[in-house]
């Protein structure tokens, strides 16, 4: 199965650790003295981890003195909660305290070591109050938000450096010379709220909300009006001044809110509503802030069988993962209207989407993880080791003696090979625990594809691994409509493999599914993408085509014909049913050509009457093909040497007449790009049927191809080679294109 290789950097020196020897890719450090009495490859370890050039025991020199720096963290992280985390680039992490705090952590190239550590004090006791409940800290302004006062306090930064030049400088605020400033909140007056910043892309937009059930009851203080009643505000920000824009209430109680990634005047809430007998039901909400006030233009309700623990939108905003507290994960796409349900091999308590939105890491408040793909496909992980031991969890709780709470996980946004960044081509996760420690995970990359983690990666891994069942449920799950290049690759890698290799029927099933992404989704694709994949799939079905008539899959080829409706496929399903003897299928082939070909004259008659027409009668009874345009053209037989072997056996009439039907070939593409996708109006039996009874045969003939759909595969499995477990595979026909 699929593998991800990780290893664990744990910034702490505390003598609270439990890691086996065998275990090489769990890093935590050392005090010079620490002679590892409980390890007995101690020093082995040592000169292991210093031959890799990780870090042993940091060092204590000046100015950064990173030994002292790193215990002082920790002891700060023991005493106040972190309420918020970010990066400002590949290499630089920063985490601000409920004390006002700020800890700036510079990490090395090649590991995931502390390479810097910066304590910044510049505003503990300078704002409102003592305790903050959420802060934002930007790199033009901050601002916090407290418990027990109903204002906000906004940090503006006079000095500040350019942009560019401030993802670099590793400085303390007060260089920036802060400026504060206070602004009064709607909301309830003399209630502990725990209120919650975020801000949108372009920062010019600050959301600030708190749950409805943190309002605590008291009638002696009722909430009159609608600003006493709000627990949604959007604040302006516009240079050093800040003002209230908009506020409201919203329906139900708000488990999470944030600003769009992708749209500065959108914010997604997940709400909490009980529907009657008891059951949890979560909202989705899409809230647009129009004409500068905030409304909410969209709302999906999703049924929850258990209590909602944790949720969180991909980073392409149109997946909804929310995770429950038995245990199950409910996956919402927004574009296809659906939801899906799988099991999680732990009890989800936070989620972290990568940023390709591919996969994504679910933690336990133990510390444990899980990974998953965005088709709810579980993925083996492995810290690095001797010996080859992937897990369906990672285990971090038990590197810990005592192993403390997760609180939170953050996925590195920036490229590895983004241009301030010279490290190693590697993935980063840091793994925020309550009260401390912080830890790195990190992935390698490889250094071939520089695919990072995206789709295209998965599916060749996936592929590599025999996993064809699990690719195809992966490119099931991608949005055409907003990565269709991404998924033309991904289906062409899948196809291409299944196609170099023999025909079976869990393979034919698999192609059928792979294509039928395209041909039947379970909602119609967008007009631009249809024409712009149209033609680079329909060569892969062609070639799905031939590949069924090389095993002599007559009914599926005829099917599968049907859906394209090329002339020529027909005429080469002619031609070999009647080497196989299929007399029958072989007439309905030919008839159906012959349709193509008059209804390809008719639309061309119509557009120019100066266009000779093709032939009234269209194909002879013996199966020769003409046209008064090229009656004069003299003919010319196909080489022996490129002739397929049961081209060679035909009489030369027949050989002469698939060659001619071969030299129509400019007219046969204009006939392909003539059909739309997606223009069926009946199914699949009832519409073949219905072209077959416009041929005038025989009904019986009719009923035994029209039933192709609903026979037996007609594989013997018993002497087929299977790969993979043999799961079954839902056959998806194909759509007219």
């Amino acid at each position: 199965m699929v593998t991800c290789l990780t290893e664990v950097f744990i910034w702490s020196m505390k003598n609270n650790f439990n890691i086996s020897d065998h275990i090489i890719g769990c890093h935590i450090y050392h005090d010079k003295n620490d002679t590892g009495s409980t390890q007995f490859y101690h020093e082995e370890r040592q000169k292991f981890a210093e031959s890799r050039d990780i870090l042993w025991t940091p060092r204590n020199k000046r100015p950064e003195k990173l030994r002292d720096t790193l215990k002082e963290v920790e002891e700060l992280l023991s005493q106040y909660k972190v309420i918020q985390c970010r990066w400002r680039s590949r290499g630089i992490y920063q985490i601000v305290l409920s004390n006002g705090c700020v800890m700036t952590f510079s990490m090395t190239g090649h590991s995931g070591d502390v390479d810097r550590i910066l304590v910044d004090k510049t505003l503990v006791g300078k704002l409102s109050g003592d305790t903050l409940s959420d802060a934002y800290l930007t790199d033009q302004f901050m601002v916090a938000a407290f418990p027990d006062k109903p204002k906000l306090d906004f940090v503006y930064f006079v000095k500040r450096p350019p942009l560019g030049e401030a993802i670099k400088r590793i400085e303390k605020l007060s260089v920036w010379e802060p400026k504060i400033s206070q602004l009064d909140l709607p909301g309830p007056v003399g209630r502990r709220l725990e209120r919650t910043l975020s801000a949108n892309i372009h920062q010019d937009m600050v959301l600030l909300w708190w749950p409805i059930l943190s309002e605590e009851a008291m009638p002696w203080s009722p909430m009159t009006t609608d600003k006493e009643r709000a627990n949604l505000v959007i604040i302006s920000v516009h240079g050093p001044n800040i003002d209230i824009l908009t506020f409201t209430r919203t329906e139900c109680d708000p488990l999470f809110a944030e600003f769009s990634n992708l749209y500065p005047e959108r914010l997604y809430t997940v709400e909490k509503a009980l529907v009657s007998g008891g059951e949890m039901t979560a909202k989705a909400c899409v809230y647009d802030i129009i004409h500068g006030k905030i409304k909410r233009t969209a709302v999906t309700n999703i049924p929850l069988k258990s209590h909602l623990c944790c949720q969180r939108w991909s980073p392409s905003e149109d997946k909804l993962l929310l995770g429950c507290a038995d245990g199950t994960l409910v996956m919402y796409d927004e574009q296809k209207k659906t939801t899906q349900i799988a099991r999680s091999a732990v009890i989800p308590s936070v989620i972290g989407w990568h940023p390709t939105g591919t996969i994504f890491f679910v933690g336990s408040v133990r510390g444990d993880f899980q990974i998953l793909d965005m088709a709810l496909t579980p993925l083996r992980v492995q810290v690095l080791t001797e010996e080859p031991d992937p897990h369906r969890v990672l285990q971090i709780s038990k590197f810990f003696k005592v192993p403390p709470p997760l609180k939170e996980i953050n996925w590195c946004p920036f490229d590895p090979q983004s241009a301030d960044w010279g490290g190693d081509y590697t993935d980063v996760m840091v793994i925020v625990f309550e009260r401390g420690p912080l830890a790195m995970l990190m992935l390698p990359l490889g250094i071939i594809s520089r695919e990072r983690f995206s789709c295209l990666e998965l599916v060749k891994e996936y592929i590599r691994q025999k996993q064809i069942e699990e690719a195809v449920t992966l490119l099931s799950s991608m949005n055409w409509d907003l990565d269709g290049q991404s998924c033309y690759v991904c289906l062409s890698t899948i196809v291409n493999h299944l196609l170099r290799m023999p025909l079976n029927a869990d393979r034919e099933d698999y192609l059928e599914a792979a294509l039928g992404t395209f041909y039947a989704p379970k909602r119609p694709l967008s007009e631009s993408t249809i024409l712009d994949f149209r033609d680079p799939i329909s060569r892969l079905a062609r070639r799905f085509f031939h590949h069924l008539l090389r095993y002599a899959r007559f009914d599926k080829a005829f099917l599968l014909a049907v859906d394209i409706g090329a002339k020529d496929l027909f005429m080469d399903l002619h031609y070999m049913a009647l080497d196989k003897g299929e007399t029958a299928l072989a007439e309905v082939a030919r008839r159906k050509a012959v349709q193509i070909e008059s209804d390809l004259s008719d639309s061309l008659d119509g557009f120019d009457d100066d266009i000779p027409p093709l032939g009234g009668q269209g194909y002879q009874q013996n199966g020769e093909m003409y046209s008064r345009n090229n009656s004069s053209r003299q003919q010319e037989r196909i080489p022996r040497s490129r002739q397929h072997p049961w081209q060679q056996n035909l009489p030369p009439s027949s050989s002469v007449s698939h060659n001619s039907s071969s030299s129509g070939y400019e007219s046969q593409q204009r006939s392909r790009q003539s059909h739309r996708s997606g223009s069926a109006e009946d199914d699949q039996d009832s519409g073949l049927h219905l072209q077959l009874g416009e041929l005038d045969l025989e009904s019986d003939l009719i009923q035994d191809y029209t039933s192709a759909l609903r026979d037996d595969n007609g594989w013997n499995k018993q002497d087929e080679h299977e790969d993979g477990d043999g799961k079954s595979v839902k056959v998806i026909h194909f759509g007219v294109v």
